[in-house]
């Protein structure tokens, strides 16, 4: 049996993630949040113990799983040096504390931010990383920090997940569905864009086969097999929910528009740019696809939003 720490547990990948392997391992799963533990109802015994290496000698910990950080924000809230304080100086302390102790397995779920904001190509492991946004620079400062420190006989593994989604997900995803569930006409019908997607099930089958070590140590960007556009996931959001569609092709640049009017900008582009992500490189290493389908991930989660 192994023992594993999930810095960040109780968010949503975190909750996700020890419901994923309580269901599929007999892992003893540990915990670190600064929320209370008792927000994760229904997962199985769960223990909290702190950022400390002695603590997880105590625990025998095999392996950490570093999700803990400061998400994207598209309100403007934070700035360059909360990104910095949480997400940079974070993981360094989070990283040094992996090297004293005697765990063998680091994985850090960077962000394909890291690499670049939005892309027509399809961006691999050689795409030279450019972030834009004070978010993706700090995820590929931690990146390198943790490069910087390698050879010691260690395992890590960097991951840059497509965005993620499954229940409990309040993003975007949501926000689509909204317009489905609330009969709203969706405005991008002339969009032509195309995006990758991760479903938390293939997500937490990569994490599971990492700490199994089947897979050379490294950065490996993970996402679902293809893309889809705006319009064909408002398409498939209306037939899982059975809702009727209602499609309006309003000229892109008068949404622009209204969107910078509005202050909403950002996330027009989180909904509408393209970010094509690929997963060759993880499925060759594992020697599969993974086994969630980009369209059955996606209907699973949207039938988590209309089951609340």
């Amino acid at each position: 049996m192994k023992n594993i720490l999930i810095t960040g547990i109780s968010g949503f990948v975190g909750t996700n993630l020890a419901a994923y392997l309580h269901s599929h391992t007999d892992w003893k799963i540990l915990g670190s949040s600064r929320r209370k533990m008792s927000l994760l109802p229904n997962r199985g015994e769960i223990v909290q113990i702190g950022m400390n290496h002695n603590e997880w000698d105590e625990h025998q910990v095999d392996a950490v799983v570093h999700l803990a950080g400061m998400a994207h924000d598209l309100s403007g809230k934070y700035k360059p040096d909360d990104y910095e304080k949480v997400n940079v100086e974070g993981t360094q302390q989070v990283f040094d504390e992996f090297l004293k102790s005697n765990a063998s397995v680091f994985i850090f779920v960077s962000s394909i931010k890291a690499v670049v904001d939005h892309s027509e190509q399809i961006v691999d492991e050689g795409f030279i990383p450019h972030p834009t946004t004070d978010y993706g620079k700090s995820k590929l400062k931690a990146e390198r920090y943790i490069q910087s420190k390698t050879g010691n006989g260690k395992l890590f593994y960097i991951l840059r997940p497509a965005m993620m989604h499954g229940p409990g997900n309040k993003g975007n995803l949501n926000l689509l569905y909204r317009f489905v569930k609330w009969r709203l006409p969706f405005p991008f019908g002339q969009l032509k864009n195309e995006r990758s997607f991760l479903s938390i099930e293939n997500f937490c089958f990569v994490i599971q086969a990492l700490i199994n070590n089947k897979i050379q140590p490294g950065i490996y960007q993970v996402a679902d097999d293809g893309y889809l556009s705006t319009t064909e996931l408002y398409e498939l959001t209306v037939q899982t929910t059975q809702r009727k569609k209602i499609i309006l092709n309003l000229p892109i640049h008068f949404i622009v528009f209204m969107a910078t009017l509005f202050g909403k900008k950002s996330m027009l582009n989180k909904l509408t740019e393209s970010m094509k992500v690929s997963n060759r490189k993880i499925c060759e290493a594992l020697g599969e696809k993974l086994p969630v389908s980009l369209r059955e991930g996606l209907q699973y989660t949207i039938r988590s939003f209309d089951a609340h």
